[in-house]
């Protein structure tokens, strides 16, 4: 989707009265938000000319994410830094933010068919590692100063485990879908303790990472940096919820590969998803990951009100999410945990 260039013009302007767009290229991948690609002049000191702006069509959740990006970047987290936003209503309809261009690729990048065989090897030692790493360091940044942060930018969205659980049963009723209304019902009865609780990006999966080999080397150890993108998702949560998205994802990673291919992909997928908690135990030795089958059912939850809504109104995120590769296993994980069947429609 292209942004209006004259629409685009009048919102920057409105706080940059001298800038100037010299290239607005749409970006794919943004699955919730829309997204452009900006070349600016006339800009502030000290703001890079290639930035990204991002349009969300929630402005509650929009302004959540923003405020705990902003916050991990500045705790030293690399994520792109926000400079500007504006509110929802405007020329560019949904609230938006103008941030940084994070260089790199995603870590799977052109994995798809044939091509993600050819590139396994190389991920079966890789990936784990750097999935783990950087949820290590996003589990050591203090959560409290993060949650006020979105707190007071987004007083109504989700920020615990307790306040997402109504809020996943009030769409899947609006969804008309009784069977999840029950799981989710049995699911929140059987919630684990909310101690040790860190900052989970909850959404960390190899999409939302991007790895430069060129760039600033923020580590200082001459290390790859890796971009985290994309925080809608984030709570403050004991670590098991991370970690129970993350391992779905990577034990059933959502690729288009031929039939005769799956089961090359589907044992490359186990090693790596093993790799990932065993690499998270060797750094955090004292978590405490009992619970993580109920977090994966509480993720599986996620993911099949997200399909089924989008179903019931013939949303193209239906037919294009990666959620969609999921929902099978999300119905299994679900059942296992509430003893509840839910039906796909």
């Amino acid at each position: 989707m292209t942004i209006d260039g004259e629409a685009l013009l009048e919102a920057l302007r409105a706080q940059w009265p001298d800038v100037v767009v010299e290239g607005n290229t749409p970006l794919g991948g943004g699955q919730w938000a829309t997204m452009a690609r900006l070349r600016l002049a006339g800009i502030p000191d000290g703001v890079p000319a290639d930035l990204v702006l991002r349009v969300v069509p929630d402005a509650e959740m929009g302004a959540k994410e923003l405020a705990v990006q902003a916050a991990m970047h500045d705790a030293g987290i690399a994520t792109p830094q926000v400079r500007l936003t504006g509110p929802a209503g405007g020329p560019l309809g949904g609230a938006w933010a103008l941030m940084d261009h994070a260089a790199g690729a995603s870590l799977i990048s052109g994995l798809d068919g044939g091509a993600a065989i050819a590139g396994f090897p190389g991920l079966l030692g890789r990936l784990p590692i750097q999935l783990a790493d950087t949820m290590t360091r996003i589990h050591g940044i203090d959560p409290g100063p993060v949650a006020e942060r979105a707190r007071q930018a987004a007083p109504g969205a989700p920020m615990t485990v307790d306040e997402l659980l109504p809020h996943l049963r009030a769409r899947a009723e609006a969804a008309d879908h009784p069977d999840l209304d029950r799981a989710l019902d049995r699911l929140a009865a059987s919630r684990p303790d909310q101690r040790d609780a860190v900052v989970c990006h909850g959404d960390l999966h190899p999409l939302n990472l991007l790895q430069d080999d060129g760039g600033d080397d923020r580590r200082g150890d001459g290390a790859s940096t890796v971009t985290v993108l994309d925080w809608t998702a984030a709570v403050v949560a004991p670590a098991g919820y991370d970690l129970a998205l993350t391992h779905t994802f990577l034990r059933h990673p959502p690729l288009d590969a031929p039939p005769a291919l799956r089961p090359v992909l589907n044992a490359g997928a186990r090693f790596i998803a093993r790799g990932f908690l065993r690499r998270y135990r060797v750094t955090n030795p004292g978590t405490d990951l009992d619970d993580l089958d109920w977090y994966r059912a509480l993720h599986g939850a996620r993911v099949l009100v997200d399909v089924i809504g989008w179903s019931r109104t013939d949303d193209d995120r239906s037919r294009t999410h990666p959620w969609r590769h999921l929902a099978p296993t999300a119905a299994r994980t679900l059942g296992k945990v509430t003893g509840t069947h839910v039906h796909l429609d």
